[in-house]
C-alpha cells in the first residue's frame, strides 16, 4: 500500500487537538448558571453523551 493509491486522508483530532469538553462547559455555564444548577463537569459531559447518541441515530 502507498500513500499515492489514496485520494484523500483524514485524521480524527477531536479530543486529541481540540479541547471541545472545556469550551461546551464553558459555553454552557451562562445557562446553567441562569438556570439555577450546579452541574459538575461530569454532569455535563454524561447528559451531552446520552442526548448525543439519541440525536445522532
Amino acid at each position: 500500500m502507498k500513500l499515492t493509491d489514496f485520494k484523500a486522508l483524514t485524521f480524527d483530532c477531536y479530543g486529541t487537538l481540540i479541547d471541545w469538553e472545556s469550551g461546551m462547559i464553558e459555553g454552557l455555564k451562562p445557562l446553567t448558571e441562569r438556570a439555577g444548577r450546579r452541574l459538575s463537569r461530569d454532569d455535563i459531559l454524561e447528559a451531552h453523551a446520552r442526548h448525543e447518541s439519541s440525536q445522532q441515530k
